[in-house]
């Protein structure tokens, strides 16, 4: 799934939060594009769930940090399942 897709489906979802975890594990530029297919860093999905979806804040984490969860972190989507 590219940036893309997953704003798509976040989209499709109404996620209120969403994570993108995978992008800083690095096999190098031949194994990113041929055999893990990376299409671009965690910012590309955030700049495709402004425009695709959004209701969804995108959290970018550095590595090793933690995410706290709260209750105001989906208030504004109306519970936790973000449904309104």
């Amino acid at each position: 799934m590219n940036a893309r897709e997953a704003a798509e489906r976040c989209a499709l979802l109404r996620r209120p939060v969403a994570v993108p975890i995978h992008y800083t594990f690095t096999g190098g530029p031949i194994q990113e594009r041929l055999v893990l297919k990376y299409t671009g860093p965690a910012e590309e999905f955030a700049r495709q769930a402004a425009q695709r979806a959004p209701g969804t804040r995108v959290r970018i984490l550095a590595p090793g940090e933690p995410l706290a969860v709260t209750a105001s972190t989906t208030a504004d989507r109306g519970g936790p399942h973000g449904q309104a």
